[in-house]
């Protein structure tokens, strides 16, 4: 049987799959994204990294990534907070 017939289901393996794509969200991709600009910021600082190329990075490559990373990030909470409301439908509806 599928959802379309009016069935819900949710196994234990889903609950555990929302559950770490949640954690995952929240911890170690928001620790990476972290890291990925506390890195840039040393590159980004000119007293540090310096140079045509250097400042073509601080004005133009990391800015387009930031945003990039920036636009994930809340797209990845978008998700997360979906799978959650969708989980708990399917719960409240078994």
């Amino acid at each position: 049987m599928s959802a379309s017939d009016g069935t819900v289901r949710s196994t234990p393996e889903a609950v555990a799959a929302v559950a770490g794509l949640g954690a995952l969200v929240n911890g170690p991709l928001l620790r990476s994204f972290d890291d990925l600009r506390r890195h840039a910021g040393v590159l980004t600082d000119p007293d540090c990294w310096d140079g045509r190329t250097a400042t073509e990075f601080r004005s133009t490559i990391w800015p387009a990534y930031e945003r990039a990373l920036a636009d994930l990030h809340t797209q990845l909470g978008r998700l997360r907070t979906r799978l959650g409301e969708i989980q708990d439908d399917i719960q409240s509806a078994g």
